[in-house]
């Protein structure tokens, strides 16, 4: 029995691709082994989003072709996709893929074991205006199904090299996306997360048929229990997205929403589309039509130019939106960018100062929100058994607005949708007490 290998770099995206990609081997009869043995084929799944992801593709790469000379090395994903010849140039390559056409890869891996020549298979991604289908039936972690819904993007922010290695925004066609939400929910699932490169510019590209859509057609399937959008942007929550956080019992009331800069002129430069009061607006709407929402977000410092009124004003923007999470980055130079020719580069160890600030705040919002529900009872479909300090018998997952919870229980509750009580509130997680398992849509309305 052949045996295929896979490493995979970056982001959610990247690992439901690897998943994908891993279901046409299964299907031609190959078995999966450790990235750390002898395969026959190693395939590596890239990713491009910062200098530092290139150099770690590289690194992997050069790790399967040592350990084993004989196999077939495969590489996709958006390093491959937007730099084909530098991988080529790495001698073991034998196939450069990008994020297209993922279907022939076999054929390629069958064409090259007979006659051993390199094949790089790269097209122009900007061409390419048809969601790629490929389904994942089934996920190691047994709770959340990730449903990819979306590929590519048409913003083109300074900062960000993604549009060039994923292309513009395609969308999945509805009647498939509802099909394979079925069958994950016949093979026991009861959360599903959307997820894409821009999720929430689904449907840019179809004939009124939007993102709203499809969440009430999603609404509608049976057995499904929740529904979560893995990112959206501020300007795709329109009247209707609200009416769906507001109406739908199935959405998780747990939003992330990038702000990236809380500064006009500094959001202005990386390109975003909206300015900060636009922004602050849209959350004040989003808790009115969803009460309790926990808002995520993602922050870059140290963007070129951003001095330190910039920054306070995003900070005291930060602080009045209220998160209940911040995910803070460093801003880093990305080539091929147009903020990496930016000539006023922001000194790393003011960024680094400023990014111990944004965690400290982020840290007192996310204990602030998860204290607002001490005492109440919340739905949580626990993970698995609680890693840590915790001792045996305890188990994890997270309730609909995204707090980890830990409590006792069995692990016959993994997947289960159960009802836990908040008792004590923690920064990145709170400990709770098992009510009851809900069996079903009888207790739904409970």
């Amino acid at each position: 029995m052949p045996s295929v290998a896979f490493y995979t770099l970056g982001c959610k995206v990247n690992f439901y691709d690897t998943e994908a990609i891993w279901q046409l081997f299964k299907k031609e009869g190959y078995e999966q082994v450790d990235f750390e043995q002898t395969a026959d084929v190693y395939l590596i799944n890239t990713c491009t989003v910062t200098n530092t992801g290139d150099k770690k593709s590289r690194q992997v790469i050069r790790r399967a072709v040592r350990r084993n000379p004989e196999a077939i090395i495969a590489v996709t994903g958006c390093y491959a996709q937007t730099s084909p010849a530098e991988i080529m140039d790495i001698p073991g390559v034998d196939l450069v893929i990008g994020n297209q056409d993922r279907d022939k890869i076999l054929p390629f891996v069958n064409e090259i074991r007979e006659k051993r020549e390199p094949i790089n298979a790269v097209r122009n991604i900007m061409k390419n205006r048809v969601f790629e289908e490929m389904d994942v039936p089934d996920f190691a972690d047994r709770t959340r199904a990730f449903l990819k819904i979306q590929d590519g993007c048409n913003n083109f922010c300074t900062f960000c090299i993604i549009p060039w290695s994923r292309g513009l925004s395609r969308s999945r066609d509805p009647k498939s996306i509802v099909t394979q939400a079925h069958q994950l929910v016949e093979a026991g699932y009861k959360e599903i997360v959307l997820t894409g490169i821009h999720t929430g510019g689904y449907g840019d590209d179809l004939e009124n048929y939007r993102l709203s859509d499809l969440l009430w057609d999603l609404d509608k399937v049976d057995g499904l229990e929740r529904i979560r959008i893995s990112s959206i942007e501020a300007s795709q929550i329109d009247e209707k997205m609200l009416d769906v956080l507001n109406r739908s019992s199935k959405m998780c009331r747990h939003l992330h929403i990038p702000l990236q800069a809380g500064d006009d002129t500094v959001l202005k430069r990386m390109r975003r589309k909206y300015t900060a009061e636009e922004f602050y607006h849209k959350m004040q709407l989003i808790r009115q039509a969803m009460p309790d929402v926990g808002i995520t977000t993602d922050i870059i410092v140290g963007f070129p130019g951003e001095t330190d009124e910039m920054f306070r004003n995003g900070y005291e923007l930060m602080k009045a939106i209220n998160f209940s999470e911040m995910h803070v980055f460093p801003y880093s130079q990305r080539n091929g960018t147009p903020a990496s020719r930016m000539v006023d580069q922001v000194d790393e160890e003011i960024k680094h100062a400023r990014v111990r600030e944004l965690i400290s705040l982020s840290e007192q919002m996310q204990l602030a929100y998860a204290e607002k529900f001490v005492g109440q009872v919340l739905d949580v479909i626990p993970e698995g058994t609680s890693k840590g300090t915790h001792g045996p018998g305890k188990m994890h997952g997270f309730s609909d607005n995204y707090l980890q919870l830990v409590f006792e229980g069995s692990e016959d509750l993994q997947g289960q949708l159960c009802r836990v009580k908040l008792t004590k509130a923690g920064i990145n997680e709170c400990e709770g007490q098992l009510v009851r398992v809900l069996d079903g849509a009888a207790d739904a309305a409970v």
